[in-house]
């Protein structure tokens, strides 16, 4: 089952201050930059699980998962 966090929690908790904006972080969602996002209705979730163990990067996960 995933772990959804609302994105902008997420960005919260994993940025320091000063942040990008909520709208950058909504466009990163969109160009699939950030790992495990997705949307349900209006709102950005991030899968938490799916997020920590990949890193967007096709050959850095086969890698880092061998």
């Amino acid at each position: 089952m995933a772990k959804l966090m609302l994105l902008s929690k997420w960005r919260e908790q994993t940025f320091l201050e000063p942040r990008p904006s909520i709208r950058t972080f909504q466009k990163w969602c969109t160009e699939g930059e950030i790992v495990g996002a997705r949307k349900i209705g209006n709102l950005w979730f991030v899968d938490i699980e799916i997020n920590k163990t990949k890193t967007g990067n096709p050959l850095v996960d086969r890698v880092l998962e061998g």
